[in-house]
């Protein structure tokens, strides 16, 4: 059924990333701030002022980390998303693996997107398979969707199962630490021969990388992307060759 002239098209609300951390950044900085500038203003006692200042330098950086958060999920939340999804051969007909959910918007007609997740809303606000596949009807992009909830740790696909795999702000969550190599493993295995893997996060991708490439993939970057989120944030884009070598024997 058409949309009825003059209506407002839904938006969807995508959550707040580590909402618990954005808001402890905030909270202790503006607090350390606001105390700081006090002793500097009002010179209380003797090194009142060296004090504050000391105070507000400190109190300057978990406050700045804060607003960086802010200003992602606020205006650059969505440019970090197109910018990854930019960095695939987008030829119309890839099954993708979106590893935390979000690619299917931008897939070409004919292309597929199978979101996986395990629904944490400590690191993201709102986050449940309700809520995704509500998203899904806002998009209009359920015929070429599918979420399913599974862990990256121990995917349930088969080998070589999707063309692309993608993930934001998902795998320095995975605990213990060790894991996270695990997950790159898995998705190693999943990832088709000539595939494409990019992983954004806001902790430095180079262990991801070393996992990816010790898994037989050849890593093309990983390196920061301040600029494009406004915020911390790293890139890595990894290629599965279209012929593996075990013990000198290529497999395809």
């Amino acid at each position: 059924m058409p949309a009825l002239a003059g209506a407002t098209k839904a938006k969807p609300d995508y959550g707040w990333d580590a909402p618990g951390i954005m808001l402890g950044f905030l909270a202790v900085g503006t607090a350390v701030v606001g105390v700081g500038l006090a002793l500097v203003h009002w010179e209380l006692f003797v090194f009142s002022e060296a004090t504050g200042i000391v105070l507000t330098i400190f109190g300057a950086m978990p406050l700045l980390l804060g607003l960086a958060m802010l200003q992602y999920r606020l205006a650059s939340k969505m440019r970090t998303r197109d910018a990854m999804l930019d960095l695939f051969d987008r030829r119309g007909d890839q099954t993708v693996l979106d590893v935390g959910t979000g690619a299917a918007k931008r897939l070409q007609r004919g292309g597929r997107a199978i979101g996986i997740d395990i629904w944490s809303t400590k690191d993201l606000s709102n986050n449940s398979a309700a809520a995704t596949h509500r998203y899904i009807t806002v998009e209009a992009v359920g015929r070429r969707t599918e979420v399913r909830t599974d862990d990256v740790t121990k995917l349930s696909f088969a080998d070589a199962s999707f063309d692309a795999v993608v993930s934001l702000l998902c795998l320095h969550n995975i605990e213990p630490k060790p894991d996270q190599a695990r997950a790159c493993r898995e998705i190693a295995r999943v990832l088709k021969p000539g595939g494409r893997v990019v992983i954004g996060d806001y902790v430095p991708t180079h262990d991801y990388a070393a996992a990816l490439k010790a898994a037989g993939l050849t890593v093309e970057r990983s390196a920061s992307a301040f600029g494009v989120a406004g915020a911390l944030m790293w890139l890595l884009v990894g290629d599965k060759p279209l012929a593996l070598m075990f013990d000198g024997v290529p497999v395809v």
